[in-house]
């Protein structure tokens, strides 16, 4: 509730923000457009009353009302305009992540990723014990599960890459050098970087949904999928910089 309750705050600040920065953009473009109708036409008598009672004034007049009356289907257009924007942005994004990406799924990211799901190993050995099954006697069978497992790892490290922001990465690696810190420590760290608390409980809260880390009594502990992700950070730093 609390990371929901984060989220609808934040969505909100960015559509006040996106309508403050459209009500900017249209008093720029009304001030634009004033700018050059003066500049074609300038009063023999450059008077206030002369340019208040002239044909740009009532052109500005026109402007405004339309501004006024058709301002949610202009702020709507507007939006849809960002959201392009953004969208294509983010696409491209995505883009160079993959291509930042496929190096290292062609070049051993097996060995990259020493992380193997507890939960996967237990499910197969107690279906393996009850159905007395030989499933997992089948090399083939068992490289095939490794398969998928190294793909669940590798798509969840590229959802992260998007997912965390820069500041949740920091943490695990602060947190990777560390190995293990109070959550005290970390508040008295992290403060001065991330002076929200709320936004430092969102960090914590991302990075456990993740299982990049785990909690124990008042203790914050890196998984051993934190560390797999901190290597493949590494491995991907050193391909970018290639």
């Amino acid at each position: 509730m609390h990371k929901i309750g984060l989220k609808e705050k934040e969505k909100k600040d960015i559509l006040n923000i996106r309508k403050i920065i459209f009500i900017v953009i249209l008093f720029i473009i009304l001030l634009v457009i004033a700018s050059i109708l003066l500049l074609i036409w300038w009063p023999t008598k450059a008077s206030l009353v002369e340019i208040t009672n002239s044909w740009v004034a009532l052109i500005m007049v026109y402007l405004v009302l339309i501004v006024f009356l058709f301002e949610k289907p202009i702020y709507k257009f507007y939006s849809e305009i960002i959201d392009i924007i953004n969208f294509k942005q983010h696409k491209a994004l995505q883009t160079k992540q993959k291509e930042l990406f496929k190096p290292i799924s062609n070049s051993g990211f097996n060995k990259l990723v020493s992380y193997r799901d507890p939960e996967w190993d237990s499910i197969l050995k107690r279906e393996n014990q009850e159905s007395n099954s030989t499933i997992l006697e089948d090399t083939e069978v068992v490289k095939y599960i490794q398969k998928l497992q190294n793909e669940s790892i590798k798509w969840r490290f590229f959802f992260a890459d998007i997912y965390l922001v820069l500041y949740a990465k920091y943490v695990l690696f602060w947190l990777f050098k560390l190995k293990l810190a109070k959550r005290e420590e970390f508040d008295k760290v992290w403060q001065s970087e991330i002076p929200g608390e709320q936004e430092r409980v969102a960090i914590l809260d991302a990075l456990l949904s993740l299982d990049f880390i785990r909690t124990e009594d008042d203790n914050l502990l890196i998984t051993d999928l934190g560390l797999a992700y901190v290597n493949y950070l590494k491995e991907l730093d050193k391909h970018s910089g290639e």
